[in-house]
């Protein structure tokens, strides 16, 4: 019971008025992100108002006191507990994550889409570095040593017993998988990563770097074939494939977008905003495209079963690329008139 309601008054308002100062703070349109310690001292005056609003329950009668610490704990309340409060990092509020699904399925596919000739560009370069690998191996067998170092690539043969699981191979267990995929994840976002920031080099590097893995692409896959395995290849490049080569060519897209910025050396530094902006954006999507790729490669795509397994894993290749090739071209078509909103950069 509270004898002295102005000891108690006297000894509780600045808590009191730290609280509503920090609520009127987290409240406000330009506050959007809370940081560690302004959770930490909403967590901490809130359960310490949440006691005094209890003693003056119990205590002493005082109607205007408890009317504004009642709503005062309620607000405090409303910033932990309820959805897309305050109290959550901004990027794990629901309406962050609404946010995020609307970048990914309208603005993304629409940059994709206003920068279509730079990806074709980076098509043609990858498909000529393939063409060129394919027919290096097909008429050179001196190009086999020279484009395929790895012995697994030379000898396909070895490669196919390994995947079906002969006698004195190795079956990876599902911790195994679960880390090559990470290490697929990290290896293919640094490839990618590497192609776009070559076009620092007015697009040169990116160009060239395609045009390797095309020819490494098309060395491969020639000289399975030309072993008689062109099913076995086919079941276990497409399942990741439809993925990761889009990906890296969405990468090489970004590298000439960054490229065309500096040729053309515009002095308005809002294109140039946006072309960064364009870029980024292309990133963080073939960076998600890039994890599902790894993902299928380490637990889909290298396990195979002779026959009606490999006419499986080429279906589900194909069904991803329909349906990347649906989300590129169709996703988002009704903001395509209207100017692209790209994310702003972090200041």
């Amino acid at each position: 019971m509270i004898f002295d309601l102005d000891r108690f008054t006297g000894a509780g308002k600045p808590r009191w008025q730290a609280l509503s100062d920090l609520l009127d703070q987290l409240e406000s349109a330009e506050h959007d992100r809370i940081t560690l310690a302004e959770a930490e001292a909403l967590e901490d005056l809130y359960h310490r108002c949440a006691a005094d609003l209890n003693r003056l329950q119990h205590g002493a009668v005082a109607g205007p006191l408890h009317a504004y610490l009642s709503q005062l704990v309620t607000r405090a309340y409303a910033q932990i507990y309820s959805a897309g409060g305050g109290a959550w990092p901004a990027h794990f509020a629901p309406a962050a994550w609404l946010g995020q699904l609307r970048l990914f399925f309208g603005v993304l596919p629409r940059v994709f889409r206003r920068n279509l000739r730079l990806f074709w560009l980076a098509l043609a370069l990858t498909l000529a570095g393939c063409l060129l690998g394919a027919l290096a191996i097909t008429f050179d067998p001196a190009a086999t040593d020279v484009l395929l170092p790895a012995e697994y690539l030379r000898n396909p043969a070895q490669r196919v017993q390994q995947d079906l699981g002969g006698a004195g191979v190795h079956t990876p267990n599902a911790s195994e998988e679960t880390a090559f995929s990470a290490q697929l994840i990290t290896h293919n976002i640094q490839v990618s990563l590497f192609t776009m920031a070559l076009g620092v080099t007015f697009g040169v590097g990116t160009g060239l770097l395609l045009f390797f893995n095309g020819l490494l692409l098309g060395a491969v896959a020639a000289r399975y074939c030309q072993q008689g395995f062109a099913w076995f290849v086919a079941g276990w490049l497409l399942p990741h494939g439809a993925f990761e080569i889009p990906s890296v060519l969405i990468a090489g897209q970004a590298g000439f977008l960054l490229a065309r910025m500096l040729l053309r050396g515009s002095a308005r530094p809002e294109l140039r905003q946006q072309a960064l902006r364009q870029m980024l954006t292309l990133f963080g999507g073939l960076c998600c495209l890039l994890v599902w790729a790894g993902l299928m490669e380490a637990f889909f795509s290298q396990h195979h079963a002779a026959g009606w397994g490999y006419a499986v894993q080429v279906v589900v290749g194909l069904a991803e690329l329909l349906l990347l090739f649906g989300y590129l071209g169709w996703a988002g078509r009704s903001g395509d008139e209207a100017p692209t909103p790209v994310p702003e950069l972090a200041p």
